[in-house]
């Protein structure tokens, strides 16, 4: 015959049992802890059908403990106890973290949510320093970096191909055609369907493993001209600043600049936003905190719950 285990008690119904005992009714249990009189109710109706025991007397004076309130109530207050001082002591804790943490990421990439991002990190940890090494195109060396110890946290826009590292998607990034006013005035706007021809083209070269560009907002680029390929996305911003040509550009970059122009407003190239850290130091409570600041930078644009179960290793 199999047996069955109780559940074990709920500390949340707990802290209401210990509200209403201090407080003599529902309502005012309710307002200390900032709830409704019919949710303090439902509290501790429920730690009593897990209890099997009626814990108060509704008198017109108000809730008074029954018996088995009564001999729950010193093993209630010890639980509240232990909570608080588990609590102080978290506290102390988050107060005490220090340390350096590498980044590594895109360049251009400080323009967009992560300088915030980083800048209410250090209301918080003042004393977590951190280290940044922006990289060239889009980051597709973040794996060796990472790999290497040459940085904690790297973000970037390919997922990561070396197998031990633990990688999460943060969130999409969307890209727009642009070019100079002057080049427009010039050239003209390219015909959808002509695949950029008698266009000068200026392209994002990652000089990584990824794969080169072949589209820009998703038009191929078989019939354009390349007149140029840079590194970074700085460097591409400057060269379709200059006229040179069409390139694909985040548009918190290219909105700053008044002498560009956008091109099909209506088309935008997705790209996929990836953090990655090594095994090693994933764990350590600075680089806990400064991940976290990451991922709530891109999770309320994103409309997405913070589950950090997602985090998972690349076999």
């Amino acid at each position: 015959m199999q047996r069955h285990t109780p559940a074990p008690m709920d500390w949340d119904h707990v802290r209401f049992f210990l509200a209403i005992n201090r407080e003599g009714s529902l309502r005012a249990a309710g307002r200390q802890l900032g709830v409704d009189q019919a949710t303090a109710g439902r509290r501790l109706a429920a730690l009593e059908r897990q209890l099997g025991a009626k814990l108060f007397a509704h008198t017109p004076g108000g809730y008074l403990l029954t018996e088995a309130g009564e001999a729950l109530l010193a093993n209630a207050q010890r639980m509240e106890q232990a909570a608080q001082a588990i609590e102080r002591r978290t506290r102390g804790l988050d107060a005490q973290l220090a340390g350096t943490v590498r980044l590594s990421m895109p360049d251009g990439f400080m323009e967009t949510r992560i300088a915030p991002a980083l800048a209410r990190l250090h209301e918080r940890y003042p004393d977590v320093r951190l280290v940044l090494w922006m990289e060239r195109g889009h980051a597709d060396g973040a794996d060796h970096y990472i790999s290497g110890y040459q940085a904690d946290i790297g973000i970037r826009m390919t997922r990561p191909v070396l197998a031990g590292l633990i990688a999460r998607r943060l969130g999409t990034l969307t890209a727009g055609l642009y070019a100079a006013k002057s080049y427009v005035a010039e050239r003209g706007v390219p015909a959808r369907g002509t695949w950029f021809l008698g266009h000068d083209l200026i392209m994002l070269n990652t000089c990584g493993p990824a794969e080169p560009l072949s589209t820009l907002g998703d038009e191929p680029v078989t019939n354009g001209r390349v007149v140029l390929e840079a590194n970074t996305e700085l460097a591409v911003l400057s060269a379709a600043r200059s006229g040179l040509g069409i390139a694909l550009l985040s548009p918190h970059l290219a909105a700053r600049e008044p002498h560009l122009v956008r091109i099909w407003p209506d088309r935008e190239q997705e790209m996929d936003v990836w953090l990655v850290v090594h095994p090693d130091v994933y764990k350590a409570a600075r680089v806990r905190v400064v991940m976290d600041a990451l991922i709530d930078a891109f999770a309320d644009e994103e409309r997405v719950p913070r589950a950090r179960e997602r985090v998972t290793a690349r076999d």
